[in-house]
């Protein structure tokens, strides 16, 4: 079964993430830091997809993305933002960072299925 990530430090997003996808076959890790997400993976657990925030304490979404990509294994795992921000030139960076996609928050819970489905390739 697929591993998904899932990165925020808003405990009721990744409850709202958690509802989503508790029908999808896939299997959830959630992290409330991304530097606890960065250490499991340094230690081994590796993710078919992470979904990250991007305004989180410590280190936001861009800098673990960066740091990602410096691991081996990961430097091509599909990453998707599950973000409140909108802004044009924030989906850039995140473009040129390597971002699979972006995701405004509040999310539609279909919306975020089909996303998570589309880059897992899910029947």
């Amino acid at each position: 079964m697929p591993l998904v990530m899932f990165v925020d430090d808003s405990e009721t997003a990744l409850a709202s993430t958690r509802m989503v996808t508790d029908t999808m076959p896939i299997e959830v890790k959630q992290y409330l830091s991304a530097v606890d997400a960065l250490q499991d993976i340094r230690n081994g657990v590796t993710p078919d997809l992470v979904i990250t925030d991007m305004n989180m304490p410590v280190m936001n979404g861009f800098e673990f993305l960066q740091e990602l990509r410096t691991i081996a294994g990961t430097a091509r795992t599909p990453v998707l933002m599950l973000t409140t921000e909108t802004r044009d030139e924030l989906k850039q960076q995140g473009k040129a960072l390597g971002l699979t996609g972006w995701i405004v928050k509040p999310f539609n819970p279909a919306q975020l299925k089909q996303a998570i489905g589309r880059v897992l390739r899910l029947a």
